[in-house]
């Protein structure tokens, strides 16, 4: 691996902190709502276990919420970077501290969140020298600038974010920003039918269809989605199963709640976006993880959590305005399904914000 740069020097303590794009974040977010535009709320879709059923003897059972939400998203930068010693290598963290608060459209508290985004790029490299060896008593295994020649530590993710819920989780993401020209970009139609954003996963049953005949979410609901028969005719079946999710006032953001942010920046004029995709697992390990209270983990497991944001640079009157919108997915696991196996339900929380003036 290469060498670390540039060299750790005492003034680095004193250095301003680096945030990265993260500065960008600074202050007060709350609902962009433009008059008569219902799409720029926020939205959340919830699975919760049934009353009166537990996965020994009654599986399967579920509650389904999908309601509109107002939000305050407040960012305040940590002065100095904080400091993380690794030996030869140095990291000096952009901390940014985070609160969060949600309320559905009649001023009832529904979320509550604190914790900090970090940025991780800032890195140094710290051979040993002359006082280090007499402090720590390095003697005879260091020599002067011993750890100035590698291996050299280089992060596989430029962002971080942990975060505290009351509800009893605590979370640990890890990822990356890209910078993009132009606008997000979200499907249209049956390419809409993704389960990897649909309030209904795999396990779930996917309401009895396949990839091959997928569900055009940017057109009426088939017809059995609201047919009353299903839990008399078929009360095991998918489409049973999943139909109150498809039938849902808020289709098709009870479905699909990212859709709302591709509606939302429908017709606006975005110049060019930072993309942040967070996520607790990664391709060849966690990198992050989920920790949950004893309650939690023995009735409703949160097992993974992903998060993707794009700050926005919106032209409006030949001037910018930074946006910002998220989709995040929490994965719980609670019962087994009707075919024994656990079921993986998707939490979605999905808005678009603009910052206070």
């Amino acid at each position: 691996m290469p060498d670390l740069s540039p060299k750790f020097t005492p003034e680095a303590i004193n250095n301003p902190a680096d945030y990265g794009i993260l500065k960008l974040l600074e202050g007060t977010w709350v609902n962009h709502n433009p008059s008569n535009n219902n799409t720029n709320w926020g939205l959340h879709t919830t699975c919760m276990p049934s009353p009166g059923s537990n996965s020994e003897t009654i599986p399967g059972k579920f509650h389904f919420l999908c309601e509109n939400y107002t939000e305050e998203l407040t960012f305040t930068l940590v002065p100095g970077g904080v400091r993380n010693r690794g030996g030869a290598n140095e990291q000096f963290c952009g901390a940014v501290k985070y609160n969060q608060s949600i309320q559905d459209l009649n001023g009832v508290g529904i979320h509550e969140e604190n914790g900090m985004y970090l940025w991780l790029d800032k890195l140094y490299n710290h051979p040993a020298d002359d006082e280090s060896i007499k402090t720590d008593i390095g003697f005879p295994e260091l020599s002067s600038g011993d750890g100035s020649e590698g291996p050299g530590y280089i992060p596989a993710y430029s962002i971080s974010r942990s975060g505290t819920i009351p509800h009893g989780s605590t979370i640990l993401l890890t990822g990356k920003d890209t910078e993009v020209k132009g606008k997000p970009q979200f499907p249209q139609d049956t390419a809409a039918w993704d389960s990897d954003h649909l309030a209904i996963s795999p396990s779930m049953g996917l309401a009895g269809t396949t990839p091959s005949t997928p569900i055009d979410l940017d057109s009426k609901a088939p017809d059995w989605v609201h047919d009353l028969s299903l839990p008399a005719t078929d009360p095991s079946g998918n489409r049973t199963y999943t139909q109150r999710i498809l039938a849902h006032e808020l289709y098709p953001y009870s479905v699909r709640p990212d859709l709302r942010l591709r509606d939302a920046i429908k017709d606006q004029k975005i110049d060019k976006h930072t993309f942040i995709n967070l996520s607790t697992k990664h391709e060849g390990g966690p990198q992050g993880g989920i920790l949950n209270i004893p309650f939690v983990q023995r009735n409703t497991p949160v097992v993974e959590m992903q998060c993707r944001l794009w700050i926005e640079t919106v032209i409006e009157d030949e001037k910018e305005v930074l946006q910002l919108q998220y989709e995040q997915i929490q994965f719980f696991e609670f019962q087994f399904g009707t075919d024994g196996g656990t079921t993986r339900w998707p939490h979605i929380q999905i808005n678009t914000l603009r910052k206070k003036a």
